[in-house]
């Protein structure tokens, strides 16, 4: 566990999600489009249930259709891996929009190295927030957003150091690196967890 993944991460407010791949694991398989500036581009998203559900809980016109679609697919499922074609089952893909995706490219490992392979058309979503709501002035917003993926950053390097990796890989595995984005990350988990 001492080999790390430096994947990069980026974030993105919108992603449609036309069909989901189901197989015996932990994982789903969307896929669909992300939404990178003003254009929507052809792209696949490896996620976990949690994630999923997290997706689910910020859009809620659309969380309950989905929800049973899933629910029925897992109960009566014939085959694995198998398939839910939500473009066909609603009538259009479903958009998941007014959330922040914090996303990491996948990669293989190469000498003792990771190298991303998938030039952006696929990506693992690692954790979804919710974008805050308009009333609040936008550099609130945008102060806030980097607090709260500062504090997740911070966990997530916690984690890495719980399976024992050590501090570097766990700094560059969460995206913390830089000594003063550690700092900042200490103190906005620190602030949250008091």
């Amino acid at each position: 566990m001492k080999q790390t993944n430096t994947a990069t991460v980026s974030t993105s407010e919108a992603i449609s999600v036309g069909q989901i791949i189901l197989d015996d694991t932990n994982y789903l398989t969307f896929w669909g489009h992300i939404k990178k500036d003003d254009t929507w581009q052809r792209c696949d998203f490896i996620t976990t249930y949690e994630v999923l559900n997290t997706m689910l809980r910020y859009v809620q016109d659309r969380s309950d259709a989905v929800q049973m679609i899933i629910v029925q697919k897992l109960e009566n499922m014939e085959q694995i891996p198998d398939m839910i074609d939500l473009e066909m089952e609603l009538g259009k893909a479903v958009l998941f929009n007014n959330m922040y995706f914090r996303l990491a490219r996948p990669g293989n490992r190469e000498n003792g190295n990771w190298v991303e392979y998938t030039a952006g058309e696929c990506y693992y979503i690692e954790q979804v927030t919710p974008l805050p709501s308009a009333s609040v002035p936008h550099y609130v917003r945008k102060i806030d957003h980097c607090m709260e993926m500062l504090h997740k950053s911070y966990e997530l390097y916690l984690g890495y150091i719980e399976l024992e990796f050590d501090e570097d890989a766990a700094r560059k595995k969460s995206d913390l690196a830089d000594d003063l984005k550690f700092t900042l990350a200490y103190y906005a988990w620190k602030e949250r967890t008091l």
